[in-house]
C-alpha cells in the first residue's frame, strides 16, 4: 500500500473511531508520513465534517484527490494546474492523480446512472 493511501486510511480510522488529533498523534503522523502539521489538521477536519460519509467510501485516496482538485478548480485553476498542485501536495505523479480523479468521477457517474 502506498504511503499516501496509508496516511489517508489512518486519518479515516481516527475520525471513524472518534480518536482526537492531539499533539502526540500529529507528531507521529508527521514523522511517519512526512506531512506538515497544518496539512494533517486540515484533512482531519475535512474528514470530521464528512464523518457520516466515511463508511461509504471505498477508495479514500481517489475521493480526497478529487475533492482537492475540485476545490483548486474553483480558485480559477485549470484541471492541469489543479492535478499538478495535488501531485506536489502528496509527493506523487500528476498522472497518478489524474487516474485517481478519473476513477472517482467515473464511479460517481456509474452510481448516478
Amino acid at each position: 500500500m502506498n504511503t499516501n493511501k496509508l496516511f489517508l486510511e489512518d486519518l479515516k480510522y481516527m475520525v471513524e473511531n472518534r480518536l482526537p488529533l492531539n499533539e502526540y498523534a500529529t507528531e507521529q503522523m508527521q514523522e511517519k508520513f512526512k506531512k506538515s502539521e497544518s496539512f494533517i489538521a486540515e484533512l482531519y477536519q475535512l474528514f470530521v465534517r464528512n464523518r457520516h460519509l466515511l463508511p461509504l467510501i471505498n477508495d479514500i485516496e481517489a475521493v480526497v484527490y478529487d475533492y482537492i482538485v475540485s476545490q483548486e478548480m474553483t480558485k480559477k485553476k485549470t484541471f492541469y494546474g489543479a492535478t499538478l498542485f495535488v501531485a506536489e501536495l502528496f509527493d506523487t505523479t500528476q498522472t497518478y492523480v489524474k487516474c485517481k480523479v478519473d476513477q472517482c468521477r467515473n464511479l460517481y457517474l456509474q452510481k448516478t446512472s
